[in-house]
């Protein structure tokens, strides 16, 4: 049975890859209701568009979209982007700097004497533009960048969930989350026995916090390759805390605490 438990964790985790998914002392639980205070919206909530950004002069070039801002936003600007869930795919960060960034769409960010230059599309129109008008390095194998994403924290978060009950002869398997979901970077849904799941992840603890003043059920928090993963565990008392044991301990050794 240990084979057959371990491949369906795999399943789940292939099927978040090819894009189904579109703070006490031991275990940080919480029970999500009414003696709960509301957190305060973060300003990077339900955006596409980082802020910095908004209200400034676009020109149309061909199929993009170029702007410039002062240098000294560049930092605000990859904070933001950072936090509205966009990452890295291709960058430069060794002579002149350039980053191409994706997530609902694309942004290419770009050093240019006193400006940064900003560049935004489908991913394939900017990294065309970034071939034709980079003069530091062009995307491709030698730019490309390897590192975590919402998605792949998204991933990592269930092969834990899956690790966990494994280990108490627990199975998950997809499930259609039938409440609410609140804005996150990544989502994704499962169910062991009569406990739905559903697994949020944020890239600040101003949203997490936000998330879980939003959310009721029994609810876990761990980091995840630089990202913050909320697991909400809804269902019968008794099946919630025995789920929520088989969890916890997998997110103390391959996560850690939020809080």
């Amino acid at each position: 049975m240990k084979g057959t438990h371990r491949i369906l964790a795999i399943v789940i985790i292939a099927l978040i890859s090819v894009g189904i998914a579109n703070y006490s002392p031991k275990g940080w639980e919480s029970w999500m209701g009414e003696n709960v205070e509301p957190a305060k919206k973060p300003a990077l909530w339900g955006l596409t568009e980082p802020p910095v950004l908004q209200n400034i002069n676009w020109e149309r070039e061909g199929n993009v979209e170029v702007a410039t801002l002062p240098r000294n936003a560049g930092g605000k600007l990859e904070t933001q982007l950072k936090a509205l869930g966009y990452y890295p795919v291709y960058a430069n960060w060794s002579t002149c700097r350039w980053t191409i960034w994706t997530g609902k769409r694309t942004y290419y960010v770009g050093e240019t004497g006193s400006e940064i230059l900003i560049v935004r599309g489908s991913l394939e129109d900017v990294i065309e533009w970034a071939d034709e008008n980079s003069r530091c390095g062009k995307p491709g194998p030698m730019t490309k960048v390897i590192g975590p994403s919402p998605k792949k924290a998204l991933s990592y978060t269930v092969s834990l969930i899956g690790e966990g009950l494994e280990k108490d002869s627990k199975i998950a398997v997809p499930y259609k989350w039938d409440g609410k979901i609140p804005w996150s970077l990544a989502n994704y849904s499962l169910r062991t026995g009569n406990v739905s799941m559903l697994v949020l992840i944020y890239a600040t603890e101003e949203q997490l916090d936000y998330a879980r003043s939003l959310v009721e059920g029994k609810t876990l928090c761990t980091h995840a390759l630089g990202y913050y993963a909320l697991l909400m565990l809804n269902g019968p008392e008794g099946e919630v805390s025995r789920a929520y044991n088989s969890i916890e301990d997998t997110f103390e050794v391959g996560g850690a605490p939020c809080g």
